[in-house]
């Protein structure tokens, strides 16, 4: 179980590398990255992005990788996968939840998503 999950890493107009992660913050998930932008997200938010953005996984792929693992079972995984119409592997970020089938969706696209709502919260302030 991991304490710290990379998201994404993603390269900026000046040439330079960002990282997004997140940890567990008690019932919440921090979202953070190398350019400062951070904040708290409940679960309810990331079910949420993951849910509106996420396809059930093909219970053929093995779901291997880091993760996040919530008190409520819940789990939050970042995966490296090379589908046969990608010239080369992909990162996704794999949720599960107990009871129902994992739902998968693009590393970048659900990253940006999250960083969306954690500036948007905080912007609110």
């Amino acid at each position: 179980m991991a304490t710290r999950l990379l998201l994404d890493e993603r390269i900026l107009g000046d040439g330079r590398h960002s990282c997004t992660w997140a940890e567990i913050a008690g019932d919440r998930v921090q979202i953070s990255d190398d350019e400062g932008v951070a904040g708290p997200l409940s679960l309810a938010a990331l079910d949420r992005v993951m849910s509106k953005y996420g396809m059930p996984l093909d219970e053929a792929i093995d779901v291997a990788g880091e993760a996040l693992e919530f008190a409520d079972g819940r789990r939050l995984r970042r995966m490296r996968y090379h589908s046969r119409v990608d010239a080369e592997g992909r990162d996704y970020l794999v949720w599960e939840v107990p009871g129902a089938d994992p739902l998968a969706v693009i590393a970048t696209h659900a990253t940006a998503a999250l960083r969306y709502l954690v500036l948007r919260l905080a912007s609110e302030i």
